[in-house]
């Protein structure tokens, strides 16, 4: 018997429709509609919830299932040349890590800007009592979601670190929906530069017009929102990358070479504040503001692997 056709014996047995399974774990109708004609597979969490609800084994689920799918894909293998072996990911375990990864980058984006927009209030006086108030509150609030998100159970291990083996069409439709978001992505970068861009060259125009704390709150508030989105972007774009390095290349411990980068980091900083300041073009403050952020991604991106 497959997944599928046990699925459909212990409802049966236990006189429960699919939505009533469906609303047990939380998911989709349709998730469950694919599990039970055999289009999919749970992944491990979801399998472990069904295995205590019906009081069977997860070996009971998958033994069959498990034991065809290899067969599938040594066949696959054997046909290709190949000899390597992987971790099957199955179309929910992908949607399951790619749902994990949104919320810790909208997370860390969150906390990050909730760090740098907590100096809006320090612009209207540090001598106010109640702005000094929601200054702390606000930094305070921002750290504490970046260090709750660091001190989470890692999840997804398997497909952050491990050589990856998906059906043909779950990987073909990955590929093309990576497509469609980085093209999102691009735009939020390109839109993050426009702002930090716009808010650099208007600094002097609206300070004369506005005037000096109306403008800071403006310079702040346009730093959060060209920062958020080079992060989340960023981090976005580095999650879906991770999937098509694992699936297509074997992943190789220890492999340090993406961050090479930083070794040239701080003199391309230095450069940038120098030019900054002969110039006037920009804010000497916005490479050290650029710089800052880049370690903190590639931080956040090598805690949430470890």
């Amino acid at each position: 018997m497959t997944l599928g056709q046990k699925l459909k014996a212990l409802l049966k047995d236990n006189n429960m429709t699919q939505e009533d399974l469906a609303e047990r774990l939380d998911v989709s109708r349709q998730a469950v509609g694919k599990w039970v004609n055999d289009k999919g597979i749970p992944e491990v969490g979801k399998l472990v919830q069904i295995s205590r609800l019906f009081g069977v084994s997860t070996d009971y689920l998958l033994k069959e299932e498990c034991e065809e799918k290899s067969a599938l894909m040594e066949k696959a293998m054997e046909e290709n040349g190949a000899s390597e072996s992987g971790f099957y990911v199955s179309q929910e375990m992908l949607n399951g890590y790619l749902l994990y990864c949104r919320r810790n980058v909208r997370r860390i984006a969150g906390g990050i800007s909730l760090f740098i927009l907590s100096n809006i209030f320090d612009c209207f006086g540090s001598d106010s009592i109640m702005m000094s108030l929601f200054y702390w509150l606000t930094m305070m609030a921002g750290i504490a979601i970046v260090l709750l998100q660091f001190f989470q159970i890692g999840q997804y291990q398997k497909i952050k670190n491990g050589h990856l083996i998906f059906d043909d069409k779950v990987y073909e439709d990955f590929k093309k929906q990576r497509e469609s978001r980085r093209k999102k992505y691009a735009f939020a970068v390109i839109a993050g530069v426009a702002v930090l861009m716009a808010s650099s060259e208007m600094q002097g125009v609206l300070t004369v017009y506005l005037g000096q704390a109306v403008c800071e709150v403006l310079e702040w508030a346009a730093d959060t929102v060209w920062i958020a989105l080079i992060i989340w972007a960023g981090m976005s774009m580095h999650a879906d990358s991770i999937v098509v390095k694992n699936t297509e290349h074997f992943p190789q411990s220890g492999n340090m070479k993406r961050y090479r980068w930083v070794y040239m980091a701080l003199p391309v900083t230095a450069a940038a504040v120098w030019i900054g300041i002969v110039t006037n073009a920009w804010s000497p403050y916005a490479p050290i503001i650029i710089l800052f952020c880049c370690l903190l991604v590639t931080t956040c991106k090598l805690l949430i692997e470890k």
